[in-house]
């Protein structure tokens, strides 16, 4: 494999989020499971209504600010 696909395919987005490959895919694998866990809270919630109530929606929110904060940190124009 040529190092300009290895760049494109594995290293050009890590590197413009300011990361590593792996430090970038450790951040996107906590983040999917984060997510997987608020889409089962929010399933629970759909079958049990009085449970897990604010879950999903405030995990989305933490994660929103999460990125965001990393957004500004990288470009202080975003």
């Amino acid at each position: 494999m040529s190092p300009v696909i290895i760049d494109r395919f594995f290293l050009a987005h890590p590197r413009s989020a300011n990361q590593g490959y792996f430090e970038h895919m450790k951040f996107a694998w906590r983040f999917a499971f984060v997510l997987f866990r608020a889409a089962g809270a929010a399933f629970i919630h759909g079958a049990l209504p009085c449970v897990f109530c604010t879950s999903a929606s405030a995990t989305i929110r933490r994660l929103h600010d999460e990125l965001e904060g990393r957004h500004s940190k990288l470009d202080p124009g975003f």
